[in-house]
C-alpha cells in the first residue's frame, strides 16, 4: 500500500512534470529523429553488406564459368582435331574438312532446335505501333 506521503510526492511530481513536458518536446523530437537516423544507417549498412556479398558471389561465379567455358572449348577443339587427323589417314584433307564442317553445321542446327523454343524469336523488329 502507498503511504500518504508517497501519494503527495507523486502528485507534486506530476504537477511539476507538466510544465517540463512542454520544454521536453523538442528534445524528444530530436531523440526520435536521431534514433530514426541510426536505424536507417544500420539498415543501409546491412543492405550494403548483403549487396557486397551477393556481388562478390556473382563475380566468383562468372570467373568460374569463364574458366569452364575456356576448358570446354579447348576440349572440343582437341576432339575435332583428333577426328580430323583420324579421318585424314583414309581421305585427303579437303574431304576431311568438308565432312567435319558439315557435321558441325548439322549439330548446330539440331542443338538450336532442341535448346531454343519456337515461340522465342531470334530478333524482334520494332514497329511504330509498338512504341
Amino acid at each position: 500500500m502507498k503511504s500518504a506521503d508517497n501519494e503527495i510526492a507523486e502528485g507534486v511530481s506530476r504537477v511539476r512534470r507538466e510544465p517540463d513536458l512542454k520544454t521536453d518536446l523538442p528534445d524528444l523530437g530530436v531523440r526520435i529523429l536521431t534514433d530514426f537516423g541510426r536505424i536507417v544507417a544500420a539498415e543501409a549498412r546491412l543492405l550494403e553488406t548483403n549487396l557486397v556479398g551477393a556481388a562478390q558471389a556473382l563475380v566468383d561465379r562468372v570467373y568460374l564459368t569463364a574458366i569452364l567455358v575456356v576448358v570446354a572449348a579447348a576440349g572440343i577443339v582437341s576432339l575435332i582435331g583428333s577426328i580430323v587427323m583420324l579421318l585424314h589417314q583414309w581421305m585427303p584433307w579437303w574431304q576431311v574438312l568438308g565432312i567435319v564442317g558439315l557435321a558441325s553445321l548439322l549439330l548446330a542446327a539440331i542443338l538450336r532446335r532442341i535448346l531454343i523454343p519456337r515461340d522465342v524469336p531470334m530478333f524482334r523488329i520494332s514497329t511504330p505501333r509498338d512504341n
